[in-house]
């Protein structure tokens, strides 16, 4: 479905308002300052969802499912739209500026707080695919949380096992982002093991050979290449990949 409603003024930018409504049958003009819905602020992508979601009475697994999407995307998709349309309000978490000042980490580590810190514990990293995420300390002090996955937190110690496995590996991993988002058995052709979702969730996350796995190396691997560690690349045939940077190939 289409939203077809012109939403800002296509010279300026400017919002539009309503000025004059006119019934098509009698030709009677209202003129007047009228409310547009708050429906003609969603992107057509958002407006499918409300109908998705009207259509499969709120049912989660099903749109997840018909839409092929991962559910965290389903959520962020919910919340996003329940923003727009007034039914929730942005909260920002509150950050800790302490926790850097108590904190003594090193190697990898080190340089990924070290970035956050200089700025107040947020910012935003690029992605891949779609528009960049807000990315923050987590409240709990333990990682970096994320606007497009808002209950994972990228934890330190598996950032760091991610760049040292990769090293293991000659400074190349491969995501295995795609193999987790179709359901790929761990260990399969399709999802080998040394690639970062079959990685992590088996070391972390409680995973074993032939279970699925969560799409998180997506993130991870975002985190790392907006800390300047590795360099975060689409898929050329074989799968999306990271390459460490040089000054950081030897740590182990």
């Amino acid at each position: 479905m289409k939203n077809n409603t012109l939403k800002a003024c296509p010279v300026c930018g400017n919002e539009l308002v309503i000025s004059k409504l006119k019934c098509p049958e009698c030709d009677m003009e209202y003129s007047g300052s009228f409310q547009a819905s708050p429906f003609s602020k969603l992107s057509d992508e958002e407006l499918n969802f409300v109908m998705l979601f009207l259509e499969n009475e709120g049912n989660l697994s099903k749109i997840q499912k018909e839409t092929n999407k991962s559910y965290p995307s389903i959520k962020k998709l919910l919340n996003d739209v329940n923003l727009k349309l007034g039914f929730a309000k942005e909260e920002k978490e509150n950050i800790n500026m302490d926790f850097f000042k108590e904190n003594t980490c090193e190697g990898i580590v080190k340089v990924i707080q070290a970035k956050l810190q200089q700025c107040n514990g947020r910012s935003k990293m690029a992605m891949l695919r779609g528009a960049p995420l807000d990315i923050w300390l987590a409240p709990s002090g333990n990682g970096i949380g994320n606007s497009g996955y808002p209950d994972l937190v990228c934890e330190w110690h598996i950032l760091d096992a991610i760049v040292k496995k990769a090293n293991e590996l000659n400074g190349i991993m491969y995501r295995g982002d795609s193999a987790a988002q179709s359901g790929a058995k761990i260990g399969s052709k399709e999802f080998p093991l040394d690639t970062i979702d079959a990685f992590i969730s088996l070391k972390f996350y409680g995973a074993s050979v032939g279970s699925t796995a969560l799409r998180r190396s997506t993130y991870y691997a975002a985190v790392l290449a907006w800390a300047g560690i590795v360099e975060n690349h689409r898929s050329e045939g074989k799968g999306g990949y990271i390459v460490v940077k040089p000054e950081f190939k030897n740590y182990k």
